[in-house]
């Protein structure tokens, strides 16, 4: 009896997924067209695994992992997967949960006591949703002025992390994704287990789901077998894009296509354990406010021409990756890629191929012509974050894009209902609103707010008051300001000038994004003796000034 119902079983999970093979099968052929058409074999390129029903009914590869050496991408090619990776951090930290061992609402100073003097009680839950906030570890890397040339390791970026003292927000009041709360959580379940955070992966995760070429990788100077080198493409053609910062947690995974596949096959068909795992990491999530944000545990959700997406990409140097599932239809897309583009989107190209029957297009704009009258109410000065500001102008019946303070501009083509095409970045648009734009860039969504910017011009200001050395005491920091060619720059040993221009009294702002807006303090006697930097992901990093280190709260 019981074999019976043993081979009913395995005859209907095999009739099933040929059935899923047999019901994609006539688009197989297109799937290569699409791929042939963004790579080929003698640049870098890519590797897609499209999963149905549990099994894998697609497969292929093109272009090379190895330029130099001229080694083919194929199955075994081990691509690192950037921000992929999260979801493997969030799925441990919740596996941990079930078994008592640490409570995603704990305070995280219960497991990393050297975080004490933070303000607000951070949770590990906000950890895993982008809510902590906390500033990015990569800007704090960039300020510490180490460059894309600098070999730094996962535990060396951790001993960073240990010693923030300020925040960008009170934790849970905004979503503001990053990577410092997954390199934060690794380092927590590192803690409880007390294992090295790569073996408590291998042996919960890629061992029992047979990803035996899956590791974790905290050094970039170790040696991993069938590795897909990263390329930049440049004008000449391409060119080497090495990874040298190394974080755990929230990226650092090099695994193959074949078993990323396999994970897809576990969200597919989970035990009983993993599938309620996934339901949390698939939640979304809430602000302290009641609002609901997209973003669940490592895992994201949205409506894609109706169907319900649950997805994560990841992109680092010149490494590309994304997993997407349709969990309505039993189908999931694995990409892997060697090349800084966007061509990992072209999943969605393949979704409406397979699935066009049922796909709701788009409504088509009500409105897609505006007066010149019209367009003046998109005028203004827009912030994306602290020092990063753009002009948006009208004139001849078009809308047009200009970086503050420069004179070029460039056109925004009309797609309709306030939205407008910004051609010079791929897959990206503006959507306006009152007295602001979302600019969505691939699947990131930046709000853009106006502002009021005083004229401040540079030979109206005293520079001298402000020159000096500054030091920054939690990651032991210094630039030293001063005038050069009438200008006010921030000098760092390790990093090119970067020239200060004036916002408005006391306020600079630069064109790097982690040192985007300067704001300087006063004594009593009105003497500069700090600035507090802000930028993306990062807000009021506080510099004194030698012989100035009193509070200049």
């Amino acid at each position: 009896m019981k074999r019976s119902l043993l081979s009913l079983l395995l005859v209907s999970f095999l009739g099933q997924a040929l059935f899923a093979q047999n019901l994609y099968q006539e688009h197989f052929p297109k799937v290569d067209s699409i791929l042939n058409h963004h790579y080929n074999k003698n640049t870098p390129g890519i590797a897609l695994s499209i999963i149905s029903t549990g099994k894998t009914i697609y497969q292929n590869a093109i272009g090379m992992a190895d330029m130099e050496n001229e080694i083919a991408i194929s199955d075994s090619t081990s691509f690192h997967i950037a921000s992929v990776s999260k979801q493997f951090t969030a799925y441990l930290a919740l596996l941990l949960e079930e078994e008592g061992k640490l409570s995603m609402e704990d305070d995280i100073r219960k497991y990393l006591p050297e975080l004490e003097a933070l303000p607000y009680k951070i949770t590990l839950y906000q950890l895993a949703n982008h809510t902590h906030g906390l500033p990015n570890l990569s800007e704090l890397v960039h300020l510490k002025g180490i460059g894309s040339q600098n070999i730094m390791t996962h535990q060396q970026v951790i001993k960073m992390l240990l010693n923030i003292r300020i925040v960008n927000f009170k934790a849970g009041e905004q979503y503001q994704y990053n990577n410092t709360g997954f390199a934060l959580l690794a380092e927590i379940i590192e803690r409880v287990e007390g294992l090295p955070f790569q073996q408590v992966l291998k042996e919960r995760i890629f061992n029992p789901e047979g990803m035996n070429a899956s590791q974790a990788i905290d050094d970039p100077a170790l040696i991993v077998k069938n590795r897909a080198r990263s390329y930049m493409l440049v004008e000449d053609g391409y060119q080497n894009n090495e990874l040298n910062l190394m974080t755990n947690g929230s990226s650092g995974i090099r695994t193959t296509i074949a078993d990323l596949s396999n994970w897809a096959i576990k969200f597919q068909q989970p035990d009983p354990k993993a599938q309620a795992i996934f339901q949390k990491m698939q939640k979304p999530s809430q602000l302290n406010s009641g609002q609901s944000i997209s973003y669940g545990l490592g895992l994201e959700t949205k409506k894609y021409k109706g169907l319900e997406v649950v997805f994560h990409g990841g992109g680092d140097v010149g490494y590309r990756s994304y997993i997407l599932h349709i969990p309505a239809y039993q189908l999931s897309l694995v990409l892997l890629s060697n090349t800084d583009d966007f061509a990992p989107l072209l999943v969605y190209d393949i979704i409406d191929l397979f699935l066009k029957d049922v796909l709701k297009e788009p409504t088509k704009p009500e409105k897609t012509h505006y007066s010149s009258k019209e367009l003046k109410s998109f005028e203004g000065t827009y912030q994306m974050f602290p020092g990063n500001y753009f002009n948006i102008i009208a004139k001849h019946d078009t809308l047009y894009f200009q970086n503050y303070g420069t004179k070029d501009i460039a056109p925004l083509p009309i797609i309709g209902d306030d939205e407008f095409l910004f051609p010079y970045i791929p897959t990206t648009k503006f959507s306006f609103y009152e007295n602001g734009f979302i600019f969505n860039i691939a699947d990131f969504k930046y709000d853009c707010k106006k502002v009021q910017l005083e004229t401040v011009k540079a030979e109206e200001i005293d520079l001298s008051e402000y020159i000096g050395i500054y030091k920054n005491e939690e990651f032991n920091v210094f630039f030293e300001l001063l005038i050069e060619d009438k200008e006010l720059k921030a000098r760092h040993m390790r990093m090119e000038d970067i020239s200060l221009h004036p916002i408005e009294d006391d306020s600079f702002f630069s064109r790097r994004s982690f040192f985007g807006k300067l704001d300087f303090d006063r004594d009593k006697e009105g003497k500069i003796i700090a600035f507090r930097v802000s930028g993306q992901n990062l807000m009021n990093i506080e510099f004194f000034k030698l012989g100035c280190f009193q509070s200049s709260k």
